[in-house]
């Protein structure tokens, strides 16, 4: 009778460690895909409010407005918007955000690109906003 309720603690404590072991996994892997999307929502904004020809301080405003508690304030020195020489009436918004988790190395970047037609002028847009979380 003795062995028998050791072996039934240590089954219990070793469902409990696997089951916590999971929860932990499904949550960090929740919050990368909270993150991806996040990042996706910035991007798709950033290029249209560049496309419609808004200033950078203008499209920084908007994305601290969409970001969520858990990035950084964004300035307007996270934002770099350049010319291109080539005529292809595109912009591309390149979002790229650092993410500690423990599926992400230290290195490792969450990155998201969004294109439109640029409806201002004929000249490529290419903007990179650097993002990480708080």
């Amino acid at each position: 009778m003795r062995k028998a309720v050791i072996d039934q603690i240590l089954l219990w404590i070793v469902l409990f460690v696997s089951f916590v072991t999971i929860f932990y996994f499904v949550i960090d892997y929740y919050n990368i895909i909270k993150a991806k999307d996040k990042c996706d929502a910035l991007a798709n904004y950033g290029v249209r409010m560049k496309a419609l020809g808004k200033s950078d301080s203008d499209i920084v405003i908007g994305l601290n407005s969409l970001k969520g508690s858990y990035f950084a304030t964004i300035y307007d020195a996270n934002l770099t918007c350049t010319a291109l020489a080539t005529e292809q009436y595109q912009v591309i918004f390149t979002t790229n955000i650092t993410f500690k988790n423990q599926f992400l190395e230290d290195g490792e970047k969450i990155y998201s690109i969004a294109t439109a037609f640029n409806e201002v002028s004929s000249t490529d847009q290419n903007c990179t906003l650097d993002l990480s979380t708080q």
